[in-house]
């Protein structure tokens, strides 16, 4: 991976993480923990998330759109998935990732075989 290519990842993976971070901290507000400390630290954090969104994200997403948006909604997915499954899930995939690094024709074979499988 150049430089450049690099570069653009790691600012992708900032823009999309943090404009899921700014939709789960403003989804946060509607819930009874929302209020002393809390509240007065995520006012805050929102508050620079926005802006950071307005001037250096909105740039990544302008300019690779359709990408940017896939990934988010993947990364979403996944999110949801190991909120749901608890810290089991997240040891599990924190292997088939170390997996992944070993051997990515392997698992992703696995992967294609599991998902396409209709029983």
């Amino acid at each position: 991976m150049t430089k450049q290519e690099k570069y653009l990842d790691s600012l992708t993976g900032a823009v999309i993480l943090n404009q899921l971070a700014l939709n789960f901290n403003e989804d946060l507000k509607y819930t009874k923990f929302y209020k002393h400390e809390l509240k007065k630290s995520l006012n805050m954090t929102i508050r620079h998330l926005i802006k950071a969104e307005q001037t250096e994200f909105d740039l990544v997403f302008d300019a690779e759109e359709e990408r940017t948006d896939n990934i988010s909604q993947n990364v979403l997915a996944i999110i949801e998935t190991i909120s749901k499954g608890g810290f089991t899930d997240m040891v599990v995939v924190g292997n088939i990732l170390l997996a992944h690094q070993k051997d990515p024709k392997a698992i992703e074979g696995i992967v294609k075989k599991v998902l396409t499988n209709k029983n």
